[in-house]
């Protein structure tokens, strides 16, 4: 874990699934040469001489250019520090911890790879689709959406990526799991970003078809120290107590999934 400053270079403001984005472009090439993909950073949301908001705000890594040592995170405005966040201009300067956690992995054995995000919670997995892309894995990306305009842009996304959105409207995990019927012949992996609801449903339905060790999912919630030290984001897995913050936010699907 190390201490960066990074330099805003570009701050774009768009609409996903009826909530306010901002995609935050930062120069800031020693993280960007150390990160991968799942792994987070903790920016400080406030003006170097103030305490308020004291904690740090948890980002995933959204994509990067490791030869010009950008980066991205994808910010959702939600509260007083991404409100401060959003509203810095180009050239102001974040506090940043990180790289952090343990992220995707990616095994060599994977060809075709399966992504399953909720549309508020994409910002996990585009860095994957890059390296993915790069290793020249086939990717179909499956997004829940409610029924609203703006769903994240195609844009974002490399054009190899297959990108199909499921709205929610109505039974939102019955339209998914059609849908994943057509595509879980065709995994060699599944990895979902979604609430911990729907990854219950997921992995009783890939256990079912595929198997153990076929999926991986995020455990997403506040994250206070980011170092294991204060044991806020402990949580029980099948193989005992697990740090989000350290042991994950990436966990093998069966570890965080299981019914009680």
């Amino acid at each position: 874990m190390r201490l960066f400053t990074g330099t805003i270079i570009a701050n774009t403001a768009f609409t996903i699934d009826g909530y306010v984005a901002h995609l935050i472009e930062l120069h800031v090439p020693q993280l960007v040469q150390a990160a991968l993909p799942g792994q987070y950073f903790l920016v400080r949301c406030c003006h170097p001489q103030a305490s308020d908001p004291l904690l740090r705000r948890p980002f995933f890594i959204h994509s990067i250019q490791r030869k010009q040592g950008n980066c991205t995170l994808l910010v959702f405005v939600r509260g007083r520090g991404t409100a401060w966040l959003v509203s810095q201009q180009i050239g102001a300067e974040l506090d940043i911890l990180g790289p952090q956690g343990h992220g995707w992995t990616l095994s060599p054995m994977v060809r075709n790879l399966l992504l399953i995000s909720d549309m508020q919670l994409i910002a996990a997995l585009p860095f994957l689709i890059q390296v993915a892309i790069e290793q020249e894995l086939a990717v179909t990306l499956l997004c829940q959406s409610s029924p609203r305009e703006n769903p994240y842009p195609p844009a974002l996304l490399s054009p190899e990526v297959e990108y199909h959105i499921i709205s929610s409207e109505g039974e939102m995990q019955n339209g998914l799991v059609q849908a994943l019927d057509e595509y879980l012949p065709w995994a060699d992996a599944a990895y979902c970003s979604v609430s911990r609801e729907t990854l219950t449903i997921l992995y009783n339905h890939f256990e079912r078809l595929r198997g153990k060790n076929f999926a991986q999912g995020t455990v997403l919630q506040p994250l206070v120290c980011g170092s294991g030290a204060c044991f806020t984001c402990s949580i029980e897995t099948h193989s005992g107590s697990k740090l989000i913050c350290r042991d994950g936010p990436v966990f093998a699907l069966r570890e965080i999934a299981r019914e009680s």
